[in-house]
């Protein structure tokens, strides 16, 4: 099974203390995350209209195309990574793309996995201000079952996942049989 998750608006969306407090825990120097956090905190916009101008200093969003953008935001990531890495399911993340593969024998078994995870990243995006995309997320079942028997639906803000059996996971369309099919079809 797996819960192909997008993060919503990762990167204009973070908080600045967010940023600060994952460069805390992979140990930065003080004195580069007070420069990271004096930097982020300098971003005013001016909106103009006519003759009349707004300034509004900002407290979240990383620059587009900044050269710590990247950086900063897989700091913050890396929290979550790191937590749903003890759920029994592989885990990998890519900008706000995050795929959870739990493996098992039995759906029922599998299908508890990947609700305990997508509990688990639920409460990680609450701790930071941030949502999972619904509309973005695929439950996609690997298997060679026609039928799955025992399996109950994980859902996400308590609204039941949509199984598909087939995924588009980084350019790469990926069907419940790994056959490679769809995604040669797509890209002759």
């Amino acid at each position: 099974m797996g819960a192909f998750l997008a993060i919503e608006g990762a990167f204009n969306s973070t908080n600045y203390d967010t940023m600060c407090d994952a460069c805390v825990r992979h140990s930065s120097e003080y004195t580069t995350v007070r420069r990271i956090r004096a930097t982020l905190g300098d971003l005013v916009a001016v909106a103009t209209l006519n003759e009349i101008s707004q300034r509004f200093a900002s407290s979240r969003s990383c620059p587009q195309g900044g050269v710590l953008s990247s950086l900063l935001w897989c700091l913050v990531v890396d929290d979550l990574i790191t937590r749903l890495s003890g759920s029994g399911a592989f885990i990998h993340g890519f900008a706000d793309d995050v795929c959870l593969l739990p493996v098992g024998k039995f759906p029922n078994t599998v299908s508890g996995l990947t609700q305990w995870a997508i509990s688990a990243g639920e409460i990680w995006c609450d701790e930071v201000g941030l949502l999972f995309k619904q509309d973005k997320t695929v439950l996609a079942a690997f298997t060679r079952k026609i039928k799955l028997q025992e399996f109950f639906e994980p859902q996400l803000s308590g609204i039941k996942l949509r199984l598909s059996w087939s995924v588009k996971y980084l350019g790469v369309i990926l069907d419940s049989r790994l056959n490679w099919r769809e995604h040669a079809e797509v890209t002759k």
